[in-house]
């Protein structure tokens, strides 16, 4: 299957949800989910409160630079806070994270292509193409969804919700943003504790 990129010129169908995803058609997508507990409260409040003074001062669509700006500001910001580990790490313990790793290649081939991962202490990286008439949420709530049911039917985690009801995504811009994703999340799994 061959890889589409984002066009700023395209449609966009974005979802209601806490965080709106966006989906176009089948452009590549890179998004990150991560455990209830990943982040204390008062960092992510503090991170919601400038991401949204950003977003109400700068209405998509963006020019590069300003999406550049917003992706050094929130993205990376948020990445370095996620790396810092904090919480539970349930994600560290070998049978949670197959639980999770084998609920992305559940449909992989059939709703979406999986193209990479990374899944880390707190937290999940999933580049993947959704297939023509798949959404984003439903596909999130169903790794999501299933992987804590599972999780929670072996007593594997005490952690409940497991999983924090929301997600960052971003489709991919072009083949070099592409490759770098890929690159950098390869099905990579934790470290044993």
């Amino acid at each position: 299957m061959s890889v589409k990129f984002f066009n700023p010129n395209s449609d966009i169908e974005k979802t209601h949800h806490k965080l709106p995803p966006w989906q176009q058609g089948e452009v590549a997508i890179f998004v990150t989910f991560r455990l209830a507990d990943s982040l204390p409260r008062e960092l992510l409040d503090d991170w919601l409160r400038a991401r949204d003074a950003f977003l109400a001062a700068h209405p998509p669509p963006w020019d590069d630079i300003t999406e550049a700006c917003y992706h050094s500001q929130f993205s990376d910001k948020l990445e370095e806070r996620l790396d810092a580990a904090h919480g539970s790490c349930a994600l560290r313990e070998p049978r949670i994270a197959q639980i999770a790793a084998d609920r992305l290649h559940h449909f992989d081939g059939q709703r979406y292509d999986l193209w990479s991962y990374a899944i880390l202490p707190n937290h999940v990286h999933v580049l993947f193409t959704l297939r023509d008439g798949e959404s984003l949420p439903d596909t999130l709530q169903g790794w999501k969804g299933v992987s804590s049911r599972l999780i929670h039917k072996t007593g594997l985690s005490a952690l409940n919700p497991f999983w924090q009801p929301d997600y960052f995504d971003r489709l991919i811009r072009s083949p070099e943003h592409f490759s770098t994703v890929k690159g950098t999340f390869a099905r990579i799994r934790p470290k044993q504790a």
